[in-house]
């Protein structure tokens, strides 16, 4: 009895040590693909940025903060404003990113949570365009275990327009989160 109450605790420890180890490897190829995604911005790569999405599908949305959008319509008035809300696609972003001679996407107060077959990153982000920060606010991806590889289908994120207000620091956000007062 005592030999397999032995074996019984040797098993779980053994299986919860692979879990783990699962649970680091998923976690740093989410990683790299972060890693990927930001440095393909900056190099305005197609083919590794393309690499990095589902085949199928894929949901690319924003949605513009309220006070920036409040902003917005009283320096252009309504009419002009449009709406707060667009979707696109992974590859008109990238495209859009010509127009520019340097892009960057940066991503602090990294979040994953996965169970090994899907995934949901959650970030602060904030975008440069010419060594300038045009927008900042959250970025939220999903990703699925596909024939082995980790791919991104879906992109939603919010923006807050630098026109008008600054990033807080991430001291500032991470307190703000866990107050459940994000701005």
């Amino acid at each position: 009895m005592k030999t397999i109450k032995l074996l019984l605790i040797i098993i779980l420890i053994t299986v919860q040590h692979l879990y783990a180890q699962q649970t680091t490897n998923n976690k740093n190829e989410i990683s790299l693909i972060i890693n990927k995604y930001s440095k393909s911005v900056i190099e305005k790569d197609s083919v590794t940025f393309y690499s990095l999405f589902n085949d199928d599908a894929v949901t690319w949305c924003a949605a513009l903060k309220g006070r920036s959008q409040a902003r917005e319509i009283a320096e252009k008035g309504a009419e002009t404003a449009g709406s707060n809300y667009f979707s696109g696609s992974y590859k008109g972003f990238l495209r859009s990113l010509f127009r520019y001679r340097s892009t960057e996407d940066k991503f602090d107060n990294i979040k994953i949570v996965e169970d090994g077959t899907v995934a949901s990153v959650t970030m602060d982000y904030s975008f440069w365009a010419d060594n300038k920060m045009t927008n900042w606010g959250g970025k939220y991806l999903s990703l699925i275990k596909r024939d082995g590889r980790w791919k991104i289908t879906s992109v939603i994120y919010s923006l807050e327009l630098s026109d008008y207000f600054e990033q807080p620091t991430l001291k500032q956000r991470k307190r703000a989160y866990v107050s459940g007062t994000v701005r």
